[in-house]
């Protein structure tokens, strides 16, 4: 059940209506019941992965807080359990191929030890939110939840279950508590998130994504100017995509008075690597840091060793998002663009926000001319490593890399090459050029219109916001009866980690 289609609409105006009709005690049962139904939705036999997860988490919380000698114990026996799944799931035949192919080599025999496996939606997410939860209780930072339905809701909210943010318990589960009353403010900026979210994934991420596919699907023939064009797409298809259904899962937890965690912060208006990763997919960087990175030492340990936190860092999370090589590279090569920035900056952070400041100490903004040549070389360092997280193969991605640097014999058939890839009609150019750059600048466009003003300025301003939020909906709306006629397929590209 997609967020972008009608069954999950007719889902939620039952779920909704239901959750405001029914007495305070009863709420939170009838978004847990939702968050099973949708899930069982995509296999109703995987539902007892998530239900195991949930009381294994749970139990172990409980043991922890009653028997405070056997926290570390107990806390590597729920991380045994809670990992595994996860393990078995999604990277066993990863592992399994692997380890065929290099026994092939070594004996010369053909091997095999692959499972048709189907991989859970959401496991990547719900697992990490888990344990979360487990590694926060045995740290102290959190009490144990002695409400198992709570808790279950904690695990399995379905806004945020297949696809994020992962959302910490300190967060969420006094949130999920708390009493939930009907709040014409919060209906009215949940509505306008999910607006927003829709227009990102149906008018944006999905049209994007069918020249994209053009291409990448087709890297054999594709010329240096054609790559160009699908990466710069596939750049914008990616952040519609996720940060569409992130705020999709915002507006719908608003509306229940819920207030998830913020996955993205402008990310393409970094000016370095890092500040890029503080800005994208922020929940899983955060978890990362917390989980990982700092517990190996963070950025207080010697260069050597930073540089070791750093490839850990990267390479876990390419693998994260897929049991794939493509993946592992494509962290590794994050890995190193962050290691050369630091290197060539001295651990000085070239794309520090702020402005001007008169305050004893404190740095100047960098001159804009040298902000805008950084924020433009990481726009371009990102899109090469899209590639190869697009790429469906190290071979495809080798081919498309070639391509793009050596593939560029300017004359009348190149570009009619480049063409037959986006072979739109004048009218769909022009619309998916516009959708293109009111998503580029939308969001400046909200924070000019919501600025304070008075009298005819602020009855200007509401029309201005209105006006926008109207165009967004005719531009979903028009997408998605294209894309429905078109037979398009337009499952969220994260659904798949």
């Amino acid at each position: 059940m997609l967020f972008n289609s009608v069954p999950f609409l007719l889902f939620f105006a039952v779920v909704t209506a239901l959750f405001f009709v029914v007495p305070q005690r009863a709420k939170n049962y009838i978004l847990l019941a939702a968050s099973y139904v949708f899930y069982m939705w995509w296999n109703p036999k995987l539902v007892t992965l998530i239900l195991f997860t949930t009381l294994a988490s749970y139990f172990a919380c409980l043991i922890m807080e009653r028997y405070p000698a056997r926290r570390k114990p107990t806390l590597i026996a729920a991380a045994a359990v809670i990992f595994s799944f996860l393990f078995f799931f999604k990277y066993y035949n990863f592992f399994a191929d692997g380890a065929a192919a290099l026994l092939g080599l070594a004996t010369g025999k053909t091997y095999s030890f692959h499972l048709d496996i189907l991989l859970p939606v959401g496991i990547s997410f719900y697992t990490f939110q888990t344990f979360s939860y487990v590694a926060d209780v045995y740290r102290g930072k959190i009490a144990a939840e002695h409400n198992v339905f709570a808790y279950a809701l904690f695990v399995s909210f379905f806004p945020q279950l297949l696809a994020g943010p992962i959302e910490r318990p300190g967060n969420l589960l006094p949130q999920l508590k708390a009493a939930h009353r009907f709040d014409a403010e919060n209906v009215i900026a949940g509505a306008k998130m999910m607006i927003v979210g829709f227009f990102e994934k149906v008018a944006v991420a999905d049209i994007a994504g069918v020249l994209v596919n053009r291409v990448y699907e087709d890297i054999d023939s594709a010329n240096g100017l054609a790559l160009a064009m699908a990466t710069a797409l596939f750049s914008a298809q990616i952040l519609g995509d996720f940060k569409g259904y992130s705020d999709i899962a915002k507006g719908i937890a608003r509306i229940y008075g819920i207030r998830l965690t913020s996955n993205f912060n402008h990310p393409y208006g970094a000016a370095s690597i890092k500040e890029f990763w503080n800005r994208w997919h922020i929940t899983l960087s955060t978890w990362f840091r917390d989980y990982v990175y700092f517990p190996l030492g963070g950025s207080r340990v010697s260069f050597p060793r930073w540089c070791r936190n750093i490839l850990v860092v990267f390479l876990l999370s390419g693998l994260w998002h897929g049991a794939d090589l493509t993946f592992v590279l494509w962290g590794l090569l994050l890995a190193l663009y962050r290691i050369a920035e630091r290197l060539i900056t001295g651990g000085k952070e070239p794309g520090a926000e702020g402005r001007d400041s008169t305050a004893a100490g404190a740095a100047p903004r960098p001159r804009r001319a040298a902000r805008a040549a950084r924020h433009g070389l990481t726009l371009v360092l990102i899109a090469l490593a899209w590639m190869m997280f697009r790429s469906n193969s190290i071979a495809d991605a080798g081919k498309a890399y070639r391509t793009l640097f050596t593939d560029w014999q300017v004359s009348a058939g190149f570009f009619t090459a480049t063409w037959q890839y986006f072979d739109l009609s004048l009218f769909k150019l022009l619309f998916l050029t516009a959708v293109l750059v009111l998503f580029a600048f939308y969001e400046k466009c909200f924070a000019w219109l919501y600025r304070p003003r008075e009298g005819k300025a602020a009855a200007l301003a509401r029309v201005g916001r209105t006006a926008l939020y109207a165009v967004m909906i005719w531009a979903t709306i028009g997408s998605f009866i294209y894309l429905n006629a078109a037979d398009v397929e337009s499952a969220f590209i994260y659904f798949q980690f």
